[in-house]
């Protein structure tokens, strides 16, 4: 009896995460549907099938979004390399080494994460016009870049769990501050760094405030601010060219979280259990 009502529960729950998936999936469905379709299905049954299937809705969207996902390739892997490397570093540091306001340092980077990022748009961006640094790629570079807070509390966790035997055999034959963070730190970590990435590249992918704020020229523009100025701005296209937009600029995120799923988990497991 016990065994049946065990079973039933779980059936009761996988039932109710079912209808939540598949509500989930309805906006994402339905902006599918309606990137395959002309203006009159749009306008006529926006809710039904396309048919006949509009193909040169993404011959148009791709045209007009092919920089911006280029740009977004550049932008995420020159940051996020830049801000895992300065991160690991810094809290390879806190983590294996003593030295006078260690703790003060590590608690001002820990209340860094209680600052909401728009309350810094306005000195980053007085930085950025100092700099002259408006409407370039490196006005989203170095900004992302800097932004290590999390890392660096996540992966100081991490190594001060690594066992110090390890070290101090190193340490034994001959190995150098460099050699302990290049050949024991890092190989160790790299599940939790691949973690990091992928977080990293989620939210620089998605994100809209600070590129529609430092970069709305051609040359520096992303994909989620390309797919609101195809939209919305002085391009003005079909409906269904601007959803056919949208699926090109959430495509990629899509396929790496297909991808990088079990690495994803994987990563946040070992930072957990060593935490």
């Amino acid at each position: 009896m016990l065994h049946l009502r065990r079973n039933a529960g779980q059936y009761a729950i996988h039932s109710i995460l079912l209808v939540f998936a598949v509500l989930t999936l309805v906006p994402v469905l339905t902006l599918f549907n309606l990137s395959f379709k002309n203006a009159n299905q749009f306008n006529t049954d926006p809710m039904g099938l396309a048919s006949p299937i509009t193909v040169d809705n993404y011959t148009l969207a791709w045209r007009f979004m092919r920089d911006p996902l280029i740009h977004n390739i550049i932008i995420g892997i020159v940051s996020i390399s830049a801000s895992l490397a300065m991160a690991a570093a810094t809290a390879f540091v806190f983590a294996r080494f003593e030295f006078p306001g260690r703790n003060w340092l590590f608690g001002a980077i820990m209340l860094i994460l209680l600052v909401p990022n728009t309350v810094l748009f306005v000195p980053t961006y007085q930085l950025i016009i100092q700099f002259s640094l408006q409407n370039t790629l490196w006005a989203l570079i170095l900004p992302y870049a800097a932004h290590q807070s999390l890392l660096i509390v996540v992966l100081r966790a991490f190594f001060a769990e690594l066992p110090s035997e390890m070290f101090d055999a190193a340490r034994v034959d001959g190995a150098g501050v460099w050699e302990l963070f290049t050949r024991i730190a890092i190989p160790l970590s790299l599940p939790v760094l691949s973690a990091m990435a992928i977080f990293q590249i989620w939210w620089i992918w998605n994100d809209y405030a600070w590129p529609a704020l430092v970069a709305n020229a051609p040359d520096a523009r992303t994909a989620v601010a390309a797919v609101i100025f195809f939209n919305d701005g002085m391009f003005r296209p079909e409906p269904g060219a601007g959803m056919a937009a949208a699926v090109i600029a959430a495509l990629p995120m899509v396929l790496l979280f297909l991808v990088s799923m079990r690495t994803f988990v994987a990563g946040i497991t070992a930072g957990a259990l060593k935490g």
